[in-house]
C-alpha cells in the first residue's frame, strides 16, 4: 500500500466575484432612471398647470369691466404683471400701461377711463393673446 499514488485535494480557489458591484450599479443606474421619470412628469404636469393658469388669467383679463374704473385699474395691473413676466415686449406695454393706470388707483374717487387708456389696454391683450 505504500506504493499507491494517492493524489491529494486540492485547496479552494478564490473566484473573483464582482456580482456585488454589478447589482449596487444596476441599483443606482435603476434610481437614477426612476427620478428622471419622476422628473419628466413633474415638468410635465407643471407646464399643463402654467398654460392653464396662463389661459385662466387671459380669460380674467378679457373680462374686465372696465366701466368700474378704480376696481379695474388694480385687476388690469395684477394681470398685467404676470404677462410682463413672459417676454420683453410684453414687459414693455404692461408698465406703459401700468403707468398710464395709475392716475385712477390710490384715490377715494376716480374718473372713467380716457381713450388713451383703453386703447392701450385693448393693445396689451391682443398683444398677449397672440403669444
Amino acid at each position: 500500500m505504500d506504493k499507491l499514488d494517492l493524489k491529494d485535494i486540492k485547496p479552494l480557489v478564490d473566484i473573483p466575484d464582482n456580482s456585488i458591484y454589478i447589482f449596487i450599479a444596476l441599483v443606482v443606474v435603476g434610481v437614477l432612471l426612476f427620478g428622471v421619470v419622476v422628473y419628466a412628469i413633474y415638468r410635465f404636469i407643471k407646464s399643463k398647470k402654467e398654460k392653464n393658469i396662463r389661459k385662466e388669467n387671459l380669460k380674467k383679463l378679457k373680462a374686465v369691466d372696465l366701466k368700474l374704473s378704480k376696481k379695474s385699474a388694480y385687476e388690469i395691473t395684477k394681470y398685467a404683471y404676470y404677462f410682463a413676466q413672459t417676454n420683453e415686449k410684453n414687459y414693455e406695454k404692461a408698465m406703459h400701461l401700468i403707468s398710464l393706470l395709475s392716475k385712477y388707483k390710490y384715490k377715494k374717487t376716480v374718473s372713467a377711463f380716457d381713450k388713451e387708456v383703453i386703447s392701450n389696454y385693448h393693445l396689451f391683450v391682443e398683444l398677449v393673446s397672440h403669444e
